[in-house]
């Protein structure tokens, strides 16, 4: 085994070889509590060394004391690591970083807690155990121990915020007292510089799916005679911060999902009250139609700062990647974002343009709805925020086009070929969505007067990149390519003059509205809609390999 210098005379407790368990303790200005706090450790040693038969250190890590802190604990046998970085976040690090043990204990060096109550927390790591926390609500407060409020509202509602955040499943996240095998505080990374240290171990512990244990852990009065150290509310403010910014599903993903799914019905009930479908008064107009604009464009917005946050705490080492993303991943390229920006920037255009042929041709009056123009803003500024964001990921993936990490684990499989029969079932409920998706740009472009054959151009521009993403994926499970969008949209661009045709037919012989005309069009071209796809990105050359 590997000697190690020791700065201090060895005593009974630190043995000469490697120690196995490290008990570390922050120090700032604590000459009153640590011989106390050293004795208590040092019993612990012994009882860890008499069931387990490992041997031990004391790690002081000093935080820059100036009350003879550091001369004090050297002269009782711990070994004082100097941490410049202030906070008790930094001086923890400073201090595991230091720590010569392969199983290491924190614990204050107020004479709050007692650190034999870490003995079982050397069984549980020795037993598999990645991290152990200690409760106190299940080891006993002492009177005196916890001001009222972080016994009975800070601690709880901050540990029920990380259970639900994390699923954690602890009673007491902030208990002082805690273990940890050196392999997991390397792996865990962590940062934190001031009291959300204590949150960041355990969530990034359950972000990394380490196995975490709990046992009780009394906390008694501490005994210095000045105020402590922690500051309730600022320090409760930096600990729900914390859970917030390391959850980007629920700082952002949940609110843009909320956001989008609000403005879109808002947007279509609009449509669809001005366009007559839904009869009596009208509560969705003009200005709630600029909200459901807000809703979507804000909604996107952080979206897409919850996938790059998510991506950037994989890359960090602190958090796993979603299946989802690791199966469909190789979608997620700077080249999609720009060509799926593009394309809605482009479709942006085209209905301001018809909107201004409408304006002039109607004498420069003022538009009888502004839905059309909202849509094509919102249309546009999703466009804008989604090539921004392609390129943000990018440099965020270390200026890579792949904007998924893979950073262990093989590619997953091809996915597998379904054949005809479930091509057409797939197929089916595909361009169930793309009709829906088509019939209510149809309906809103009709209601505004847009010539026929711009508003045909214009769906297939907008629909054109949801169909082809959703085909490839789904109906024909098949690898995205640039030259399979490209003839997809030229094989499938036969079907204007075709759909327009058949919408006049319908129209005008007929005699159907366009509420009627264009659903049924859609329907009629299902199976050439169909060959065409399965041409264009169906056949096996459009799958790389991997």
């Amino acid at each position: 085994m590997e000697l190690k210098p020791i700065s201090r005379p060895t005593r009974v407790f630190v043995s000469e070889l490697v120690p196995d368990v490290s008990i570390v303790m922050p120090c700032l200005n604590e000459v009153q509590s640590l011989p106390h706090c050293i004795a208590n450790a040092r019993d612990a040693l012994v009882l860890i060394e008499q069931k387990y038969g490992l041997s031990g250190e004391i790690v002081i890590a000093d935080n820059g004391s100036t009350d003879g802190s550091q001369a004090l604990a050297e002269s009782l046998g711990a070994r004082v690591v100097v941490v410049p970085a202030k906070g008790y976040g930094a001086a923890l690090i400073g201090g595991f970083g230091a720590a010569y043990g392969r199983y290491l204990v924190m614990g204050d060096a107020d004479g709050s807690y007692d650190f034999t109550d870490g003995v079982a927390m050397i069984g549980r790591l020795m037993d598999g155990a990645d991290v152990c926390m200690g409760s106190r609500f299940a080891g006993g407060i002492a009177p005196g121990a916890m001001p009222w409020k972080n016994r009975y509202i800070g601690n709880p509602v901050l540990t029920g915020i990380l259970n639900l955040l994390f699923k954690s499943g602890i009673d007491d996240a902030h208990c002082g007292l805690r273990a940890l095998t050196k392999d997991a505080f390397l792996a865990l990374g962590l940062r934190g510089s001031g009291m959300e240290f204590a949150s960041e171990m355990v969530i990034k512990a359950s972000l990394k799916r380490l196995r975490i244990d709990e046992v009780p852990a009394k906390l008694r009065p501490d005994l210095r005679q000045r105020p402590p150290h922690l500051r309730p509310w600022r320090d409760g403010w930096r600990h729900l911060r914390y859970l917030l910014m390391l959850s980007p599903t629920w700082l952002f993903g949940l609110p843009a999902a909320l956001a989008m799914i609000t403005g879109l019905a808002i947007l279509c009930a609009s449509v669809l009250y001005s366009s007559g479908v839904l009869g009596g008064t009208r509560p969705f107009g003009a200005g709630w139609a600029i909200i459901a604009g807000f809703l979507l464009t804000c909604g996107h917005l952080s979206a897409i700062i919850a996938l790059a946050t998510h991506l950037h705490g994989v890359r960090a080492g602190y958090r796993t990647l979603r299946p989802v993303l690791w199966r469909y991943g190789h979608w997620l390229t700077l080249e999609a974002a720009l060509i799926s920006g593009g394309i809605l920037i482009l479709g942006s255009f085209l209905v301001i343009a018809g909107i201004g042929i409408y304006w002039t041709s109607h004498g420069f009056l003022a538009l009888p709805s502004t839905l059309p123009l909202v849509c094509a803003v919102v249309m546009g500024a999703i466009g804008m925020q989604t090539i921004v964001g392609g390129f943000l990921m990018a440099i965020m993936a270390g200026h890579e086009a792949n904007l998924v990490p893979r950073l262990s684990g093989q590619p997953p499989a091809p996915l597998p070929s379904s054949g005809l029969a479930g091509h057409l079932i797939s197929y089916t409920g595909v361009s169930g969505v793309c009709l829906v998706l088509h019939n209510l740009w149809m309906i809103v472009t009709d209601a505004f007067g847009m010539m026929l054959p711009l508003a045909v151009l214009s769906s297939f521009v907008v629909v054109g990149v949801v169909s082809y993403t959703l085909h490839s994926r789904i109906s024909f499970r098949k690898e995205m390519s640039l030259k399979g969008f490209l003839l997809y949209s030229l094989t499938t661009s036969a079907n204007i003059p075709f759909q327009m045709a058949i919408i006049w037919f319908w129209s005008e012989p007929v005699g159907l509205s366009m509420y009627w005309a264009a659903p049924v069009s859609s329907v009629c071209m299902i199976f050439v809609n169909y060959v065409l796809s399965h041409l264009a990105i169906g056949r096996p050359s459009h799958v790389r390999g991997r």
